[in-house]
């Protein structure tokens, strides 16, 4: 992650337009710690090695175009200034509409997508944003002992328009002002940075078994998930690793629950501060406060109870709850601010006790 000290406002001005400049030059290279979750599917059964076979080739390309919709629409993304850095926050896409372009002189795969979403950087504090834009990626397949690796790289990246609704840091907003930087241009490369990572289907064997990632898988790999998690017969939401500063919150999700008698199961594992607040909320409730995480400093308060509200701490080792729901969506909020929770960070530290939080939640029957 960038580190940046800022000993007045020409340093801050000069601390943005460096952050700009890296956040232009990231590439969209492989890694092991793969972006979003991962879905699983099957596709019909066939040699995947075989050039004939163009109906599975299609299947596998369309399995791609519809996949990366419904992950974008599903919850937020995490966004990732770089490969192996941690999750500096989420963008949530509120429509996507993908087409595949497949004959004989080309063979490419469009997305148009338009959300919403925040960003943390120690320069701003935490931006606030929205986005457009259109996005072409080209189609790369790699065999792997039996398995199929399809990379959608991008090679166009076109209107991604930008709007901040919110900087954090009056700081920075007085630095921007000095230097005259436009603070819709560091939530632009955050943005096209994500885009330019490029997305990963995983045809893992004959048997149609297959997996989604955002990202680039590297040939041979699996996406990286904290948890490894043995036979279960609940299904796996989320497997992922975050982090959230000082007066932060991560909204993940929101996760939908289409059955009866069922329990959302959560595991935690907390590195970096003492403790963090867990949230489950509906998603009414969770939207609200996103909206307001998006326009206002400072964490946002609940106006009803939770469905569930508790602290993991770093010294109690692995946190387990579950929490019984209806049918709906539901958000995971991980809080280290006053405004929610039961606990407060310290605030009079000079360093920044971000919460890493490893964390995997299931759904299954009650128990």
């Amino acid at each position: 992650m960038l580190v940046l000290c800022c000993a007045d406002m020409h340093a801050l001005g000069r601390s943005w337009m460096f952050v700009a400049a890296s956040l232009a030059a990231l590439p969209g290279c492989a890694s092991r710690d793969s972006l979003g979750s991962s879905a699983v599917a099957v596709l019909g059964a066939g040699v995947i090695n075989d050039p004939a076979n163009k109906t599975l080739r299609f299947d596998i390309l369309k399995f791609g175009l519809d996949s990366f919709c419904t992950e974008m629409l599903k919850g937020g993304a995490p966004l990732k200034f770089g490969d192996d850095e941690p999750v500096v926050g989420r963008f949530f896409a509120d429509s996507c509409q993908s087409q595949v372009l497949d004959d004989d002189t080309h063979k490419s795969f469009v997305v148009q997508y338009s959300g919403k979403g925040y960003a943390w950087t120690n320069v701003t504090q935490r931006i606030g944003f929205t986005s457009r834009g259109v996005v072409e990626y080209a189609t790369d397949f790699q065999l792997n002992d039996g398995a199929m690796y399809v990379y959608f790289r991008p090679r166009l990246i076109d209107g991604a328009a930008f709007q901040t609704t919110l900087v954090e840091s009056a700081r920075a907003l007085g630095g921007l002002a000095v230097s005259g930087v436009n603070p819709n241009d560091l939530g632009k490369h955050i943005v096209e940075s994500q885009l330019r990572r490029g997305f990963t289907v995983i045809r893992r064997d004959s048997s149609g078994a297959m997996d989604f990632a955002l990202g680039l898988v590297p040939t041979g790999e699996i996406p990286f998930k904290p948890f490894e998690i043995e036979r279960t017969n609940k299904q796996i939401l989320a497997n992922e690793r975050t982090e959230v500063h000082i007066g932060q919150q991560d909204y993940v999700g929101a996760f939908e629950v289409t059955d009866s008698n069922q329990a959302l199961y959560l595991t935690v594992a907390l590195d970096g501060a003492p403790n963090a607040d867990v949230l489950v909320v509906p998603k009414p409730v969770g939207d609200t406060l996103l909206d307001h995480y998006l326009q206002n400093a400072g964490g946002a308060a609940l106006a009803t109870p939770a469905l569930l509200d508790d602290s993991a701490t770093q010294a109690g080792g692995l946190w387990r709850r579950f929490v019984n729901v209806e049918p709906g969506r539901y958000y995971i909020v991980l809080d280290n601010s006053a405004q929610l929770g039961k606990t407060a960070p310290d605030t009079s530290a000079r360093d920044d006790a971000a919460a890493k939080v490893d964390y995997v939640l299931l759904v299954g029957d009650r128990p």
